[in-house]
Protein backbone atom coordinates (compact mmCIF):
# COMPACT_ATOMS: atom_id res chain seq x y z
CA UNK A 1 0.00 0.00 0.00
CA UNK A 2 1.59 3.66 -0.29
CA UNK A 3 2.87 4.58 2.66
CA UNK A 4 5.35 7.14 3.70
CA UNK A 5 6.98 7.37 6.73
CA UNK A 6 8.45 10.98 7.28
CA UNK A 7 6.88 14.66 5.58
CA UNK A 8 7.49 17.32 5.91
CA UNK A 9 9.20 19.61 9.13
CA UNK A 10 7.25 21.59 11.25
CA UNK A 11 7.38 24.28 9.75
CA UNK A 12 4.37 22.39 6.91
CA UNK A 13 7.41 22.37 4.14
CA UNK A 14 8.21 19.27 2.68
CA UNK A 15 11.99 18.11 2.72
CA UNK A 16 14.45 19.63 0.49
CA UNK A 17 14.42 17.37 -2.53
CA UNK A 18 16.88 14.52 -3.08
CA UNK A 19 18.88 13.04 -5.58
CA UNK A 20 17.70 9.81 -6.66
CA UNK A 21 18.78 6.37 -6.06
CA UNK A 22 21.38 4.42 -7.76
CA UNK A 23 19.65 1.28 -8.81
CA UNK A 24 21.73 -1.73 -8.36
CA UNK A 25 23.50 -3.78 -10.35
CA UNK A 26 22.95 -3.40 -14.41
CA UNK A 27 21.39 -6.44 -15.34
CA UNK A 28 18.33 -8.03 -17.46
CA UNK A 29 16.24 -7.98 -13.90
CA UNK A 30 16.81 -4.08 -14.34
CA UNK A 31 16.55 -4.06 -17.65
CA UNK A 32 13.20 -5.55 -17.94
CA UNK A 33 11.58 -3.26 -15.15
CA UNK A 34 12.95 -0.09 -16.82
CA UNK A 35 11.16 -1.21 -19.20
CA UNK A 36 8.15 -2.25 -17.95
CA UNK A 37 7.93 1.37 -15.82
CA UNK A 38 8.00 2.73 -19.51
CA UNK A 39 4.94 0.92 -20.48
CA UNK A 40 2.93 1.81 -17.59
CA UNK A 41 3.93 5.74 -18.17
CA UNK A 42 0.80 6.43 -19.84
CA UNK A 43 -1.43 4.43 -17.91
CA UNK A 44 0.29 6.89 -14.89
CA UNK A 45 -1.01 9.79 -16.39
CA UNK A 46 -4.51 8.05 -17.00
CA UNK A 47 -4.51 6.97 -13.19
CA UNK A 48 -3.17 10.49 -11.66
CA UNK A 49 -6.45 12.10 -13.73
CA UNK A 50 -8.78 9.39 -12.21
CA UNK A 51 -7.73 9.74 -8.54
CA UNK A 52 -7.89 13.22 -8.68
CA UNK A 53 -11.48 13.49 -8.95
CA UNK A 54 -13.25 13.20 -5.99
CA UNK A 55 -16.12 11.20 -6.62
CA UNK A 56 -14.72 8.40 -7.81
CA UNK A 57 -16.26 5.01 -6.65
CA UNK A 58 -14.52 1.35 -6.39
CA UNK A 59 -18.25 -0.34 -8.30
CA UNK A 60 -17.00 1.83 -11.58
CA UNK A 61 -13.85 -0.30 -11.63
CA UNK A 62 -16.27 -3.63 -11.26
CA UNK A 63 -15.87 -4.75 -14.74
CA UNK A 64 -12.56 -4.03 -15.39
CA UNK A 65 -10.06 -6.92 -15.88
CA UNK A 66 -7.36 -8.68 -14.79
CA UNK A 67 -8.92 -8.90 -11.58
CA UNK A 68 -7.43 -7.98 -8.35
CA UNK A 69 -6.98 -10.06 -5.52
CA UNK A 70 -4.27 -8.37 -3.05
CA UNK A 71 -3.59 -11.87 -1.10
CA UNK A 72 -2.57 -13.16 -4.67
CA UNK A 73 -0.65 -10.44 -5.81
CA UNK A 74 1.37 -9.38 -2.96
CA UNK A 75 2.17 -13.24 -2.03
CA UNK A 76 6.12 -13.86 -2.13
CA UNK A 77 8.44 -11.07 -3.61
CA UNK A 78 7.27 -8.03 -4.85
CA UNK A 79 9.77 -4.40 -5.67
CA UNK A 80 8.22 -1.16 -5.98
CA UNK A 81 9.25 2.34 -6.79
CA UNK A 82 8.08 5.24 -6.09
CA UNK A 83 7.85 9.08 -5.40
CA UNK A 84 5.98 11.87 -2.57
CA UNK A 85 4.68 14.70 -4.61
CA UNK A 86 3.89 18.28 -2.15
CA UNK A 87 0.41 19.38 -2.94
CA UNK A 88 2.11 21.79 -5.11
CA UNK A 89 3.03 18.67 -7.31
CA UNK A 90 7.05 19.31 -6.63
CA UNK A 91 8.61 15.72 -5.78
CA UNK A 92 10.20 15.70 -2.24
CA UNK A 93 11.35 12.28 -1.82
CA UNK A 94 11.84 9.45 -4.04
CA UNK A 95 12.23 5.90 -2.18
CA UNK A 96 12.27 2.27 -3.44
CA UNK A 97 10.40 -0.91 -1.54
CA UNK A 98 11.37 -4.65 -0.90
CA UNK A 99 8.04 -6.47 -0.32
CA UNK A 100 7.61 -9.98 1.25
CA UNK A 101 4.42 -11.82 1.38
CA UNK A 102 3.12 -14.67 3.12
CA UNK A 103 -0.51 -15.64 2.98
CA UNK A 104 -1.86 -18.33 5.81
CA UNK A 105 -5.51 -18.72 5.15
CA UNK A 106 -7.34 -15.51 4.64
CA UNK A 107 -4.29 -13.48 6.38
CA UNK A 108 -1.57 -11.96 4.70
CA UNK A 109 1.19 -10.74 6.36
CA UNK A 110 3.22 -7.95 4.03
CA UNK A 111 6.89 -7.56 5.45
CA UNK A 112 7.94 -4.22 3.84
CA UNK A 113 11.65 -2.48 3.69
CA UNK A 114 11.59 0.94 2.33
CA UNK A 115 14.94 2.37 1.01
CA UNK A 116 14.95 6.06 0.36
CA UNK A 117 16.96 8.51 -1.48
CA UNK A 118 18.31 10.50 1.10
CA UNK A 119 19.88 6.98 2.73
CA UNK A 120 16.96 6.56 5.51
CA UNK A 121 15.48 3.08 5.90
CA UNK A 122 12.48 2.71 7.15
CA UNK A 123 10.27 -1.36 7.97
CA UNK A 124 6.47 -1.67 8.10
CA UNK A 125 4.75 -4.57 8.88
CA UNK A 126 1.18 -5.08 7.63
CA UNK A 127 -1.29 -7.61 8.70
CA UNK A 128 -4.25 -7.78 6.42
CA UNK A 129 -7.37 -10.47 6.51
CA UNK A 130 -9.80 -10.95 3.89
CA UNK A 131 -13.52 -10.71 5.79
CA UNK A 132 -15.19 -11.27 2.72
CA UNK A 133 -14.84 -11.92 -0.92
CA UNK A 134 -13.47 -8.33 -2.00
CA UNK A 135 -13.71 -6.95 1.29
CA UNK A 136 -10.27 -7.07 3.52
CA UNK A 137 -9.20 -5.06 7.17
CA UNK A 138 -5.74 -4.22 7.70
CA UNK A 139 -3.24 -3.37 10.84
CA UNK A 140 0.37 -2.17 10.87
CA UNK A 141 2.75 -0.22 13.82
CA UNK A 142 1.81 3.66 12.75
CA UNK A 143 -1.63 2.97 11.52
CA UNK A 144 -4.47 4.02 13.49
CA UNK A 145 -7.08 1.42 14.42
CA UNK A 146 -8.12 -0.66 11.35
CA UNK A 147 -7.61 0.10 7.55
CA UNK A 148 -10.40 -0.66 5.42
CA UNK A 149 -10.11 -2.23 1.86
CA UNK A 150 -12.35 -3.01 -1.22
CA UNK A 151 -11.57 -4.42 -4.25
CA UNK A 152 -13.81 -4.78 -7.32
CA UNK A 153 -12.83 -5.64 -11.02
CA UNK A 154 -8.77 -4.46 -11.12
CA UNK A 155 -9.19 -1.64 -8.03
CA UNK A 156 -8.77 -1.75 -4.84
CA UNK A 157 -9.19 1.14 -2.44
CA UNK A 158 -7.91 1.35 0.96
CA UNK A 159 -8.66 4.01 4.03
CA UNK A 160 -6.98 4.59 6.86
CA UNK A 161 -5.28 7.24 9.44
CA UNK A 162 -1.84 7.10 10.16
CA UNK A 163 0.97 8.38 12.19
CA UNK A 164 2.95 10.03 10.17
CA UNK A 165 6.46 11.60 11.12
CA UNK A 166 6.92 15.40 10.02
CA UNK A 167 10.17 16.97 11.93
CA UNK A 168 10.61 16.12 15.71
CA UNK A 169 7.05 14.76 15.90
CA UNK A 170 3.76 12.99 14.25
CA UNK A 171 0.53 14.42 12.67
CA UNK A 172 -2.15 12.20 12.46
CA UNK A 173 -3.24 11.68 8.50
CA UNK A 174 -5.80 10.48 6.20
CA UNK A 175 -4.82 8.11 2.90
CA UNK A 176 -7.38 7.44 0.40
CA UNK A 177 -5.28 4.79 -1.12
CA UNK A 178 -6.14 3.34 -4.71
CA UNK A 179 -4.54 0.65 -6.61
CA UNK A 180 -5.27 -0.99 -10.62
CA UNK A 181 -3.60 -4.39 -11.91
CA UNK A 182 -2.87 -3.66 -15.25
CA UNK A 183 -2.72 -6.65 -17.91
CA UNK A 184 0.69 -7.07 -17.76
CA UNK A 185 1.00 -7.61 -14.52
CA UNK A 186 2.30 -3.98 -13.17
CA UNK A 187 0.06 -3.40 -10.16
CA UNK A 188 -0.25 1.00 -9.87
CA UNK A 189 -0.79 2.97 -6.55
CA UNK A 190 -1.52 6.14 -5.99
CA UNK A 191 -2.61 7.52 -2.20
CA UNK A 192 -4.05 11.15 -1.44
CA UNK A 193 -2.70 12.22 1.89
CA UNK A 194 -4.75 14.80 3.75
CA UNK A 195 -5.03 16.55 7.45
CA UNK A 196 -8.48 17.97 8.71
CA UNK A 197 -9.43 17.24 4.89
CA UNK A 198 -6.56 19.59 3.22
CA UNK A 199 -4.57 17.67 1.00
CA UNK A 200 -0.73 17.50 2.24
CA UNK A 201 0.71 15.68 -1.25
CA UNK A 202 0.16 12.82 -3.16
CA UNK A 203 2.59 8.92 -2.88
CA UNK A 204 2.65 7.21 -6.24
CA UNK A 205 4.09 3.72 -7.08
CA UNK A 206 4.43 1.19 -9.36
CA UNK A 207 4.97 -2.50 -8.11
CA UNK A 208 6.15 -5.00 -10.36
CA UNK A 209 6.88 -8.88 -9.49
CA UNK A 210 10.54 -9.80 -10.34
CA UNK A 211 10.03 -13.08 -11.57
CA UNK A 212 7.50 -11.37 -14.64
CA UNK A 213 10.14 -8.67 -14.47
CA UNK A 214 13.06 -11.14 -15.47
CA UNK A 215 11.09 -13.30 -17.84
CA UNK A 216 9.97 -9.95 -20.01
CA UNK A 217 13.92 -9.61 -20.57
CA UNK A 218 14.98 -12.51 -21.64
CA UNK A 219 11.89 -12.57 -24.21
CA UNK A 220 12.23 -9.21 -25.87
CA UNK A 221 14.10 -9.09 -28.37
CA UNK A 222 17.13 -6.75 -29.21
CA UNK A 223 16.66 -3.26 -30.25
CA UNK A 224 17.33 -2.63 -33.98
CA UNK A 225 19.77 -0.46 -35.34
CA UNK A 226 18.40 2.74 -36.51
CA UNK A 227 18.33 4.03 -40.58
CA UNK A 228 20.84 6.27 -40.40
CA UNK A 229 23.10 4.21 -38.06
CA UNK A 230 23.02 1.31 -40.50
CA UNK A 231 23.48 3.65 -43.65
CA UNK A 232 26.87 4.51 -42.17
CA UNK A 233 28.54 0.81 -41.83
Amino acid sequence: MCNLHRLAPSDHRPPPPCDSPQAGRQGPGRTARTRLLTRSGAALAALALLTGCSGMKIDDFADRTPSLAVEDYFAGRTLGYGLFEDRFGTVRRQFTVEIDGEVTGDTLVLDERFHYADGERERRVWTIVRTAPGFYEGRAGDVIGTAHGHARGNALNWTYDMNLKVGDGTWRVAFDDWMFLQPDGVLMNRARISKWGFDIGTVTLVFLKPDAALKDAMSAPPPSASPSRAAGR
